[in-house]
């Protein structure tokens, strides 16, 4: 059996699952925290990829995880897959690959990842 990771986050709007489609092109800003294993993660990544069969061609948008844990992007409005990568993440394979789904609104987005090893 192998463990997965889990990933949750604080905020409206996510859950894991494939994004359903959007096809709008607003921008709006999202901002939150990166915790992994009870810690406040201070370096790393985290990347939303809006894309899906309506945007082919959106770009993803990748943010640098800051020393207090923070991270902002300016992504498109509509369902966000995220991923993120970190130290921790990338040598525990229980935290790897694992991708969450976030409905970003017109506006300001908070999403607070939250990463724990899954059964």
């Amino acid at each position: 059996m192998v463990a997965g990771a889990l990933i949750t986050t604080l905020g409206a709007g996510c859950g894991e699952g494939g994004p359903p489609v959007s096809s709008s092109t607003e921008k709006a800003k999202v901002h939150g925290t990166v915790t992994v294993r009870g810690r406040t993660q201070t370096k790393g990544t985290v990347t939303f990829d809006p894309s899906n069969k309506s945007r082919k061609m959106a770009p993803m948008v990748t943010g640098e995880i800051k020393p207090d844990g923070s991270y902002s992007v300016e992504t498109l409005v509509g369902s966000n897959s995220i991923s993120i990568s970190t130290p921790e993440t990338e040598k525990d394979m229980s935290l790897q690959g694992s991708l969450l789904s976030c409905e970003v609104k017109s506006g300001d987005n908070t999403f607070d990842i939250v990463v724990s090893p899954g059964q």
